[in-house]
Formats: structure tokens, C-alpha cells, sequence
């Protein structure tokens, strides 16, 4: 009866590999569409319909995966910032160094996925999501530095400079990355440092 058991998870396993492998399939063929008519049209005129002809699926095989076009997008600039996420936390280098990363990561990956072009957008949903994540690097850094400021006070310091760092970032990659990351990121950590001694004198 047991070995029965253990024949029956096995199937069973195997089934469920099987259907993974047809969903991570499903979801690069529509990745892959969504990808391609973004080079052929603006962002907002992309529909589901469009991306399903791409894609050569139906419409119900979209929305088995996504709710719609803003969900796809959505998910794409989560794992390009899980993604990079995981390379700031397996760095234990300077705050100079993070910055370097993260403009080698967005202008590395805007080459290949045009989802992250969607950062020269200020408004956009991944400007808002590096924001927060330089904010929550950043404060590792800046925090020993400010020994006498209260919670609140670091906080706003810190939202100023993780915004005015992905003010920086959005103004390089809409001059087409001319200046060198290493450069850009100097210049932030430049003004940063800046930032923190006019406010230490006060």
C-alpha cells in the first residue's frame, strides 16, 4: 500500500512539473509579445488583444496568468527590482558602489527588456519602486551619520535623497547613459555627503 503511495506522488509530481514548464512556456511566449510591441508602439497603446495575437494565444489564456496590461507590466518591473534587490543584498560595499550597480543593472537591462525604459517616466510605477529601494539602501548608510537626528528627521532626509538620486538616474537615462556609471554615481554620493554635513552643522 505504501509503495503504491509513493508510485501515485510520484505521477503526481511529475504532472505538476509538466504543468510548470507549459506555464513558465505561456508566460515567456507572452513576455516575448509584450516585449516586441513595445519596440513597434508607445506603452499605452499596447492591448491584450495585440499581445495575444503576438503571442498566438487566446484571451482566456492571458487572463489565466495576468488581470491585464498594467498586471503584466506591473510584474515585469517586480522581478527586474527583486532582481536587482537580490544583487544590493549580496553587496557589502560603499553607498558609491550600490549606486554603480544600480545604474549598470538599469542600463544593462533596458538593452534587452523595454519595460525598464518606463523609469524616464517620473511618474511611473518602477521610478516610484528604485525610489523606495535606494531610500531603503540609502538609510543603511546615511543612518550612523546622523547620531542625533530623531527617527523623523532621518526619514525626511532620507525620502530627499532617494528622490533626488532617482531624479539623477531618470535625467542619465534620458540623455541616453552618456556619462559613465561610476561617474554619475560619484556625483551622487558627492551631493549626498553634501547634504548630510550642511545638515550636521545646524
Amino acid at each position: 500500500m505504501l509503495k503504491k503511495n509513493e508510485t501515485l506522488s510520484k505521477k503526481e509530481r511529475s504532472i505538476e512539473k509538466k504543468e510548470d514548464g507549459r506555464v513558465v512556456y505561456t508566460k515567456m511566449r507572452i513576455r516575448s509579445a509584450y516585449y516586441e510591441l513595445l519596440q513597434e508602439m508607445d506603452a499605452e497603446k499596447v492591448t491584450v488583444t495585440a499581445i495575444c495575437k503576438q503571442a498566438e494565444i487566446n484571451r482566456a489564456t492571458f487572463y489565466k496568468h495576468y488581470l491585464d496590461v498594467e498586471d503584466l507590466k506591473d510584474k515585469l518591473q517586480e522581478e527586474a527590482i527583486k532582481s536587482l534587490s537580490k544583487g544590493m543584498d549580496d553587496c557589502n560595499a560603499s553607498a558609491t558602489d550600490l549606486i554603480t550597480n544600480i545604474l549598470t543593472f538599469l542600463k544593462k537591462d533596458a538593452e534587452f527588456h523595454p519595460v525598464v525604459n518606463s523609469f524616464s517616466d517620473t511618474t511611473s510605477s518602477f521610478s516610484k519602486k528604485i525610489s523606495m529601494m535606494i531610500y531603503e539602501n540609502f538609510s543603511k548608510y546615511l543612518d550612523p551619520k546622523l547620531p542625533n537626528m530623531s527617527p523623523e528627521e532621518k526619514g525626511l532626509i532620507f525620502a530627499y535623497v532617494a528622490a533626488g538620486s532617482a531624479g539623477i538616474i531618470d535625467y542619465w537615462m534620458n540623455t541616453n547613459c552618456k556619462e559613465k556609471e561610476e561617474v554619475i554615481a560619484e556625483k551622487i554620493q558627492r551631493l549626498t555627503s553634501s547634504t548630510i554635513q550642511n545638515l550636521s552643522l545646524k
